[in-house]
């Protein structure tokens, strides 16, 4: 059951990392982001979202690996997990420092602070019973 909810997590971050590979910033105004014309049009900043989409995209292909063989792959995998609550907390240094999000974002918050501990703990059983 963990490796089919990693390949339809898989799909999710491939098809999230696209989006902001073709889209850019438009993408993160689809979060909420209100960005104005010239943060838009910056090729610093558009260059970056491309690149941190092409980024997700890489957790979808890892978790995708890693489910083939959820014991062989079981160290990669918590990697992936632990990396992904590390970004979520990076979203609660933002908003410390700027203040909350929009609500969209915040919802993608509580998933990257709940769902890595809770992944790692079926992961740690199920590599543990196989």
């Amino acid at each position: 059951m963990l490796a089919l909810v990693l390949r339809l997590a898989t799909i999710v971050f491939i098809l999230v990392g696209l989006l902001h590979l073709v889209l850019g910033l438009h993408a993160d105004m689809l979060l909420g982001a209100r960005l104005p014309v010239e943060a838009v049009n910056d090729p610093v900043l558009d260059s970056q979202n491309r690149f941190y989409g092409t980024a997700f995209m890489l957790y979808g292909v890892l978790l995708s690996l890693g489910a083939r063989d959820l014991s062989r792959h079981a160290a990669m995998l918590q990697c992936c997990f632990w990396c992904f609550f590390a970004g979520g907390l990076a979203r609660l240094v933002s908003w410390a420092l700027h203040g909350a999000p929009s609500p969209m974002v915040v919802a993608l918050l509580v998933t990257e602070l709940l769902l890595p501990p809770l992944l790692s703990v079926w992961l740690s059983h199920t590599a543990r019973d196989a």
